[in-house]
């Protein structure tokens, strides 16, 4: 039987199309079901607050570049690479709860958004150990978030 070998440039476009599914299905339960999402995702907070100026320029940084570096580095690099021998499944189910939940640290708790956020960090998880490089999860993440951003204005009321 033939190995087929991963490659990202050959996954790519299936992560790319779950990423935006993903964030689409999100987007959509939340309006559906008249969820309040946390106010890092609502876009109404995030414009009220920043406008398009210099706070905005640095909020769409910290979204699309500081926070997918630091939330892989903690949730994947440390957490799930800390655990994974042996255990992969287990590290990467822990890694994504504790990924999930911190998004909801004084915040309200919409369920479908924490599901959602869970698939995504296991996701990760796997993405992680099939190529060993962050920088594809950091990567794939910073498309999550910037995905998230386009469909918040997309269904902006």
């Amino acid at each position: 039987m033939k190995e087929l070998k991963f490659t990202v440039l050959k996954a790519c476009p299936a992560i790319t199309a779950a990423t935006l599914l993903l964030c689409f299905l999100t987007q959509a339960a939340a309006k559906l079901f008249g969820i309040e999402l946390p106010e890092q995702a609502n876009l109404d907070f995030v414009l009220s607050h920043a406008g398009f100026n210099v706070l905005f320029m640095k909020t769409l940084a910290l979204i699309l570049v500081v926070m997918p570096a630091v939330e892989e580095t903690i949730f994947r690099y440390v957490m799930f690479s800390a655990i994974k021998p042996g255990r992969a499944w287990l590290a990467a189910a822990v890694s994504s709860a504790l990924f999930s939940a911190s998004h909801y640290i004084g915040q309200p708790f919409p369920d479908n958004a924490f599901v959602a956020l869970f698939f995504f960090g296991y996701a990760q998880c796997m993405l992680l150990q099939k190529t060993g490089k962050l920088r594809f999860t950091i990567l794939n993440h910073a498309l999550f978030n910037l995905v998230n951003l386009v469909l918040l204005f997309a269904f902006r009321g």
